[in-house]
């Protein structure tokens, strides 16, 4: 939409760049057509397009100064020069980097250098604002400061932006809307929270969330999810199961490792686990237990200190915390819609 902070996110090879790329008029998309509001531009060229963009190669002229390197992208346009002094002095100022306009690239970190190529594309007051992958290589630091900072500086602008990365955390963090790719196509797209709390499918559920959903074979009767290969049930409610009907469907029973919580208690309904690994991650920890009736191991994020590795617990949870994918599409199961047919 416009003026919205737009990510997209996938594995590495999922068509990212080459999107953007379609979008900026770099590529020529083999089908279809790409449009700005009512506007056809898929024949119009990149310079017409009313785009910048910002490569994950900063790529500044080496012997040019930081004012130079900003003006440049004012060069082929038909600007007065007091007019290009003035905005090149707005931007640094924008980015907090006035005091370094008459200094040469090499003399500026690698944080300042990406402000400067974000001033340069900035400067011709795009349509479109493109960015691929442009802090993969700052240090965590500095990317996160930098992260804050393009967000502010996009709602102070309200310039449609459309930035890729394979960061989860800077999607995250900046995005409005997110568009997830995978092998070429939209896995889905909405707002942070609906990718997150309403994961359309396994794909969805195990990319977005660190540390990674837990699935669980399991099997649906009516409002009961039976855990395979152990005698625990789950009664969910009813708004949130799609078919009561159902009998013996076959389901990966979804949960986030900060929705589940771990007891002493030993008790019939729930799963139990030893804990065999910690991983210290600051006011939260992640916890994995080995749970040898399932064969495998249930994370488990908690900000308790008690938790110690070679200790069995019950593995608790909130029953509407539960997502449910049908196990042969990998389709999220929900109230209102049922799984897509496996392809």
């Amino acid at each position: 939409k416009a003026g919205d902070f737009c990510v997209i996110i996938g594995p590495s090879g999922c068509g990212k760049t080459t999107l953007l790329r379609m979008i900026a008029g770099l590529e020529t998309p083999t089908e279809g057509r790409v449009h700005f509001d009512d506007r056809d531009v898929t024949d119009v060229r990149v310079q017409d397009r009313g785009i910048s963009m910002v490569f994950q190669n900063i790529a500044l002229f080496p012997f040019k100064s930081v004012r130079d390197n900003i003006s440049y992208g004012l060069k082929y346009e038909d600007v007065p020069s007091d007019t290009v002094k003035q905005k090149v002095e707005d931007i640094a100022s924008q980015l907090d980097i006035e005091e370094f306009l008459g200094q040469m690239p090499n003399q500026l970190s690698g944080g300042q250098q990406q402000r400067v190529a974000l001033g340069r594309s900035l400067i011709r007051d795009p349509e479109v604002f493109l960015l691929d992958e442009p802090m993969s290589a700052l240090d965590e630091r500095i990317r996160i400061r930098l992260r804050t900072e393009l967000k502010e500086l996009q709602r102070q602008l309200d310039t449609t932006t459309v930035y890729v990365t394979h960061n989860q955390e800077q999607a995250m963090a900046l995005s409005d809307e997110i568009i997830i790719l995978n092998d070429g196509q939209i896995e889905q797209q909405g707002t942070p929270d609906e990718i997150y709390d309403e994961p359309e499918n396994v794909f969805i559920a195990e990319f977005i969330g660190s540390p990674r959903i837990n699935l669980i074979k399991a099997t649906l009767t009516g409002t009961t999810v039976s855990i395979d290969d152990t005698d625990v049930e789950i009664e969910l409610p009813a708004a949130s199961v799609p078919e009561p009907g159902n009998v013996g469907r076959a389901v990966y029973l979804g949960v986030r490792p900060s929705q589940l919580g771990l007891s002493p208690e030993s008790t019939d309904d729930c799963l139990r686990g030893t804990v065999t690994l910690i991983e210290k991650l600051g006011q939260e920890d992640v916890t994995f237990l080995d749970c040898p009736e399932l064969g495998q191991d249930i994370r488990v994020e908690t900000d308790r200190t008690d938790i110690v590795e070679g200790t069995t617990y019950d593995i608790t949870n909130n029953p509407t915390d539960i997502h449910l994918f049908d196990r042969d599409s990998g389709e999220a199961l929900r109230s209102d819609w049922t799984a897509k047919p496996a392809q």
